[in-house]
């Protein structure tokens, strides 16, 4: 059965964005492993102070796989604001 993560980033989405411009080679690693990882989907909302993104993946095993190796690629976009994301794992249902 698929889950669905739920990342908080409390960071403004604009932020992201504006860094994310500058700093593709430092997320373009972090898209190529979303597929090779099968990720299925992918929504974000966002606020004034923060961003969740909600991410579909086949089994939380396939999210620990693509965590263990995004990791240091994460770590560098955590670092670049000063903050950590949180994440929580939900199976879905029908």
């Amino acid at each position: 059965m698929s889950v669905m993560v739920v990342i908080r980033f409390p960071v403004a989405h604009s932020a992201v964005v504006e860094w994310a411009s500058k700093n593709s080679e430092l997320l373009d690693p972090i898209v190529k492993l979303f597929d090779k990882h099968k990720r299925i989907s992918h929504r974000a909302a966002t606020s004034a102070t923060e961003f969740v993104d909600f991410d579909e993946w086949p089994s939380a095993e396939a999210y620990a796989a693509f965590k263990a190796e995004a990791g240091p690629y994460i770590e560098k976009f955590e670092t670049a604001f000063g903050h950590r994301s949180t994440d929580a794992i939900y199976e879905m249902v029908e």
